[in-house]
């Protein structure tokens, strides 16, 4: 049965009997918010049958305390992992709520949202928190493997996991570290069947963008181009539909590329890369400033280096003159 029709059913159930019917109507609720289409329409459903799991998980463990809490904190990660425009702050609390429903946890279930719940919030914190972030994501790490065997969905996380590591390791100046957790990511994600990393793209090309980093940060310019080559093709296809979503990531790629070439003495191509990279920086900005002016400063500084890199000294300073211009308003 479809999972949209088994909810209708089930909702129908819950009304005549809901201690029966729904704790499996809030598990159907949480399946369906977890259903990933790259579609940003499909958000909209994503996000109101998470809200309303928790919404019903809350009111049966009022009802029956002590029985529903992995139920609900499963609930919480799945609310708080959509990818809407919910803030960190409130994706941040329902994390921490969730944890301290599973922290104890001795069971597979309670460990797996457990796992769930540590990694969503070193996801969040990744960016702005990386010292915090980092002993989050390899707790995640470590529980997912207490957990093994992993279902597919569950190896997609562990690889997850794995890219947030390398994102810490390389902000927090450990790049060895950092190359080792995203080669092991890339491959975890090349080991998943065919259309389970198509429907997880996003997480895969955030992990090849890493190891990509990684590469050029080692100066292997040659393997880090060719390992960006098909995830670029990907990138600019889904930024066709799926713009806001998609160009932070292709634009940090355009940015390894082009840092790529200017290794190479590539001049030209690394300037009209890394120009590419901050029109699509400028574009975000302008469409959401809360969220993307800080990646068009870090965005700016990266051009600046590039363009230094070449020759180009007199753009580079007008790139980093800009970046403190945007970052001291």
């Amino acid at each position: 049965m479809l999972i949209a029709a088994r909810v209708v059913l089930l909702r129908q159930l819950s009304r005549v009997d809901p201690a029966r019917f729904g704790p499996t109507l809030a598990e159907a609720l949480v399946t369906r918010s977890q259903q990933v289409k790259i579609r940003r329409s499909f958000v909209r459903r994503r996000t109101a049958a998470a809200d309303e799991a928790v919404a019903l998980y809350r009111r049966l463990l009022r009802d029956q305390p002590g029985r529903h809490e992995v139920g609900l904190a499963r609930a919480l990660v799945a609310q708080a992992s959509v990818p809407d425009d919910r803030t960190m702050t409130s994706a941040l609390a329902q994390g921490r709520e969730a944890i301290g429903y599973v922290e104890d946890a001795t069971d597979r279930d309670g460990l797996v949202v457990l796992a769930s719940a540590r990694l969503l919030i070193a996801t969040q914190l990744c960016g702005a928190a990386p010292q915090d972030a980092l002993p989050l994501a390899e707790q995640a790490r470590e529980t997912w493997l207490r957990c093994t065997p992993l279902g597919l969905r569950e190896r997609m996380d562990l690889a997850r996991s794995l890219t947030a590591i390398g994102y810490c390791r390389a902000a927090l100046g450990e790049p060895r570290e950092a190359l080792a957790a995203r080669e092991e990511a890339v491959e975890m994600f090349r080991r998943l069947p065919f259309w389970t990393r198509q429907k997880y793209m996003p997480a895969r090309l955030d992990a090849t963008v890493g190891l990509a980093h990684s590469l050029a940060t080692f100066g292997r310019w040659t393997e880090a181009l060719t390992l960006a080559a098909d995830a670029r093709e990907e990138l600019v296809f889904w930024s066709r539909w799926e713009p806001v979503r998609a160009l932070p990531t292709l634009s940090n790629l355009l940015l390894v590329i082009a840092r790529c070439h200017a290794g190479l003495d590539e001049t030209q191509a690394a300037v009209t890369t890394a120009t590419k990279a901050i029109e699509h920086y400028r574009w975000l900005a302008e469409h959401d400033p809360v969220r993307n002016l800080s990646r068009l400063v870090v965005a700016l500084r990266g051009q600046a280096v590039i363009l230094q890199a070449v020759g180009r000294h007199e753009e580079a300073a007008r790139a980093a003159g800009e970046a403190e211009t945007i970052e001291s308003r």
